[in-house]
């Protein structure tokens, strides 16, 4: 996937959804939400509704622009490639445990 990382490397739409998606979870922390409440939200707020569609909205517009550009690729392959950028949004945004939001890491990196 050497062509496509290059593509997706400085990719607008890409920072756009990871924008969102650190958007998303300081709201959650904001809320106090903890990993495991997020399995079975039962009263979402709005603000927490529209950013996860809009979360799915700019993925799918990627996947999208992906394809338009030819490259071969299917959902998973994406996936696979925007979890470690999830993952570190998690780690710099970690949700409520045992009463506490408690960085993984000093905070000096970006996503």
């Amino acid at each position: 996937m050497d062509m496509i990382d290059k593509f997706l490397e400085n990719n607008v739409s890409l920072r756009g959804m990871l924008d969102t998606y650190l958007e998303l979870r300081l709201h959650l922390q904001e809320e106090g939400y903890s990993q495991e409440e997020l399995e079975r939200v039962v009263r979402p707020t709005n603000k927490m509704i529209e950013l996860s569609e809009r979360f799915t909205s700019k993925k799918n517009s990627l996947f999208k622009q992906i394809k338009a550009y030819g490259f071969e690729i299917n959902q998973g392959e994406l996936f696979e490639y925007i979890q470690p950028l999830l993952n570190k949004i998690d780690d710099i945004t970690p949700l409520k445990e045992n009463g506490n939001n408690k960085r993984n890491d000093i905070g000096n990196e970006d996503y």
